[in-house]
């Protein structure tokens, strides 16, 4: 997983791909610049830097370098927008978020792999804090500024649960108990024992069981029909409740299922998806304003771009 992927694109949507920030000013201060934003310049260095890392990901498959280093450009042209912005607000964020942000990215990597992640990138600990800072600028940018405007009306969720309601079918589902263990002939024996005794099924699925739910009891919950592995599972829909399934063999083990309720398809109630609902139409709306957002500085800014030196960058 690339750096810019785990700590770095959230603020402008999936189309990020690299978010590193703007350097400072001594930085920035590079022989060619490639584009003046408002006087001031994204250095052609930089772009260098993104394109090579975009075409050493998935955002350079496609092989076109004169496409993909007009979009790199784009988007370091809205950052910089964006940033310039946020320091006119006075959206300011403090070195202690900066750090807690850290620790938070660092935590998603055990043992060396962060330090590892980091050489590979390319990427110092003092260059990553200045790309957190800006992430988190954009952050509370946005939050003051765009998102507070952005509402889901209840009509909106009941037209969209209208509208797309195979979304909300649910599958028929039974609730299994599952014992599994390494041999047949072990397989067997437990399944001799259980037709004769099926009240002892979580009893024996503690004590037997390999799978990791054996300390539930071999519990697995609901399982809809046709989801998870269904070539090893669907065998729990002949199941009669409380009876005990042949031996089932998977790669993971031999399996004995018992059915302890079974549930018929139906359909999801709005209710139930409301919640989901809106928080899809809710981070459809903020994407749209959020672009709307960028497009109104846009076209505000005074935006100059050195073709010659924009066709000469290279990775």
């Amino acid at each position: 997983m690339r750096l810019a992927t785990v700590a770095l694109c959230a603020a402008l949507g999936a189309g990020c791909g690299r978010c590193s920030g703007p350097r400072p000013p001594e930085a920035r201060a590079a022989p060619r610049a490639v584009a003046l934003v408002n006087g001031e310049p994204i250095a052609a260095d930089a772009l260098a830097r993104e394109l090579r890392d975009a075409q050493a990901g998935s955002a350079g498959a496609d092989g076109n370098v004169d496409v993909l280093r007009r979009r790199i450009l784009d988007e370091l042209v809205e950052r910089a927008l964006l940033l310039q912005q946020a320091k006119a607000r006075g959206v300011v964020v403090g070195q202690d978020l900066v750090e807690r942000e850290l620790l938070r990215v660092r935590a998603d990597y055990p043992g060396t792999q962060f330090d590892d992640l980091l050489a590979r990138e390319r990427v110092s600990q003092p260059e990553l804090k200045l790309r957190l800072r800006d992430q988190l600028t954009l952050e509370r940018l946005f939050e003051g500024e765009v998102f507070p405007g952005v509402q889901v009306a209840a009509a909106d969720v009941e037209r969209y649960y209208a509208e797309h309601a195979g979304e909300f079918q649910e599958p028929e589902a039974v609730h299994v108990l599952q014992v599994v263990v390494a041999s047949k002939d072990e397989a067997a024996q437990v399944r001799d024992r259980l037709k004769k005794n099926p009240q002892t099924f979580a009893d024996v699925a503690k004590k037997s069981s390999i799978a990791p739910e054996a300390k539930n009891g071999g519990d697995l919950g609901l399982i809809g029909k046709g989801s998870g592995f269904p070539e090893v599972f669907d065998v729990c829909f002949s199941l009669q409740v409380n009876t005990i399934s042949d031996v089932t063999p998977s790669p993971y083990g031999f399996h004995i299922f018992m059915v302890t309720e079974r549930r018929p398809a139906q359909q999801r109630p709005l209710a139930q998806a409301a919640a989901g609902i809106r928080e899809k139409l809710l981070q459809t709306a903020r994407g749209k304003a959020q672009a709307d957002y960028v497009q109104a500085l846009r076209q505000r800014a005074h935006i100059s771009i050195d073709d010659q030196v924009l066709a000469s960058v290279n990775p």
